[in-house]
């Protein structure tokens, strides 16, 4: 029963802490925006609130749509290039820009399967993901067909390491990355 409570408690939590943070990063966002741009826009006779999240929208998109035509891309690409030329924007810059493809890339992108791979000896399973993406120079020198996998480390799954194993060495397992990931957050409490 005590075991049943806190198998609970942990989905509820696991539920709770990402919900509750987006909704804090999204308000803050929100709230920023608008502090930010009011004092500038509440001059104008069209003003309204939440004029200044839509002009931030448009912005975006605006960017998106410049980001996706080969011209604007070389512009973006010079800005860039630019930016990763000066010491401590370089860092920011960089930094937030991998957070942001690592959030915004959807789990089919990134993580392909669950998988169970001898590690980090023959006998010892460890949970691991399945990657889209391959390394054609390590296939050509071991003339084997290999899979990134990546074994996420417990209770953070966001750090971990990538390995490369012989396809025919992999065991998938029936189970969606959602519930891989609950075992893994969880240090193996969680189980399906």
């Amino acid at each position: 029963m005590l075991d049943r409570l806190r198998n609970t408690f942990v989905t509820g939590l696991l539920i709770f802490i990402p919900l509750a943070t987006t909704i804090f990063i999204v308000y803050w966002a929100v709230t920023a925006v608008e502090d930010l741009l009011k004092p500038l826009l509440s001059k104008s006779p069209y003003y309204f609130p939440g004029l200044s999240i839509a002009i931030l929208l448009g912005t975006v998109l605006a960017l998106g749509v410049i980001g996706t035509h080969t011209i604007g891309q070389k512009i973006i690409l010079r800005l860039e290039n630019t930016l990763r030329k000066i010491p401590l924007i370089r860092t920011v810059y960089t930094g937030v820009r991998e957070a942001m493809r690592a959030l915004l890339t959807s789990d089919v992108e990134r993580l392909k399967g669950v998988v169970l791979v001898e590690y980090p000896r023959r006998g010892v399973y460890a949970i691991g993901f399945t990657s889209g993406s391959k390394i054609d120079s390590a296939e050509r020198v071991t003339g084997k067909r290999l899979v990134n996998v990546f074994i996420p480390t417990s209770p953070n799954p966001t750090s971990g390491l990538v390995i490369l194993v012989p396809e025919d060495e992999l065991i998938y397992l029936d189970i969606s990355v959602e519930e891989a990931m609950k075992i893994v957050i969880s240090g193996g409490f969680s189980g399906t």
